[in-house]
């Protein structure tokens, strides 16, 4: 028991890490990433978005609310989209386009950068456990 409360003692005092995939309110942004979520393919420019919700500061709030670049948002978006698609058992090839690539190629580039393992491979590691 005295263990115990000291783990929790511990974790009460460590830094609160912020998610994976940050969240924000803020009235431009959030409904921007809503429809990300939804749609993970779509491949709308960031200028773009921002003429659409006029506004020129889009960037600057991605970098403020979110803590990162759009494009690095968008790129951990696609791969937990990827990994779920993964564990379902679609294709690498289909799932590919369904996240927004134009190529298998890029995709496996893009999941290795941050799994350190291919698709293929983290679907038989999955798969394994």
């Amino acid at each position: 028991m005295r263990l115990a409360n000291v783990l929790i003692d511990q974790l009460k005092r460590s830094p609160i890490q912020k998610t994976y995939l940050p969240a924000s309110k803020d009235k431009f942004l959030a409904p921007i990433l809503a429809q990300l979520q939804q749609n993970p393919a779509d491949n709308t420019a960031l200028a773009i978005w921002a003429k659409r919700v006029y506004t020129s500061t889009l960037s600057h709030r991605c970098q403020q609310e979110l803590g990162m670049p759009f494009s690095e948002w968008r790129q951990r978006l696609r791969f937990l989209h990827a990994i779920m698609k993964l564990e379902q058992g679609n294709s690498v090839h289909q799932l590919a386009f369904d996240v927004g690539y134009s190529s298998s190629s890029a995709f496996i580039t893009m999941f290795q950068q941050i799994s350190g393992t291919t698709p293929e491979r983290f679907r038989q590691k999955s798969d394994g456990d």
